[in-house]
């Protein structure tokens, strides 16, 4: 498949989402909802640098609402991840993914690869890993680039610190001037994708 195929699809699916922008009170507080418009650049940024590779990366959104993130990173890894506490946020995904792909087919565009994994689960609860291991063959360790909107990224930092090898990939979407600091990471790039919005950090 072409790469123009690839981008019209990115540009489809980042339109898609966009167009369907979530603010409201849920059961676990206010819901933010990443622009795909701009994760997109920070995606380019990513594969470029050699951050993200297309054929190894292990891909883990740790708050995936809608699924969104994971639909759009699915083109770029091997496998795409993604851990959702609330149950009915969760169950917006799978209209939408018909919706989208019925869209991506009447445009002759790219359909998904089948490596999307959701699951509903607490992200900071380790057996909500044991049904990661058990649907997609992955472990907490096995993570190459956690994902996560400003909204409890101090705590999953932690997580990962704990759990996560070292080296991984820890980006978080929604900051701009004042970027937070984390114990046993380094940061990477205060600037993923020129888009001021998103930070990469490593673990050391």
């Amino acid at each position: 498949m072409g790469l123009h195929y690839l981008r019209r699809t990115i540009e489809l699916t980042a339109n898609y989402f966009d167009g369907r922008k979530v603010g409201c009170f849920g059961n676990a507080g206010y819901r933010k909802t990443t622009d795909l418009s701009k994760l997109c650049a920070c995606i380019e940024d990513l594969t470029g640098s050699g951050i993200i590779r297309p054929q190894s990366t292990v891909f883990t959104d740790l708050g995936c609402g809608d699924g969104r993130v994971n639909f759009l990173m699915s083109y770029f890894v091997r496998l795409s991840i993604g851990l959702e506490i609330d149950s009915e946020i969760l169950s917006e995904y799978g209209p939408r993914k018909n919706e989208l792909i019925s869209l991506l087919r009447s445009e002759g565009a790219v359909l998904p690869p089948e490596n999307i994994f959701l699951i509903q689960g607490d992200s900071l609860d380790d057996r909500t890993f044991d049904e990661v291991r058990s649907q997609a063959g992955v472990d907490f360790v096995d993570v190459d680039l956690f994902y996560t909107y400003i909204t409890l990224h101090d705590v999953f930092a932690e997580k990962i610190a704990e759990r996560g090898r070292p080296g991984v990939y820890y980006l978080v979407y929604g900051f701009s001037r004042i970027l937070p600091g984390y114990e046993s990471f380094e940061l990477v790039n205060r600037d993923v994708g020129a888009q001021e919005i998103a930070a990469l950090f490593r673990k050391k």
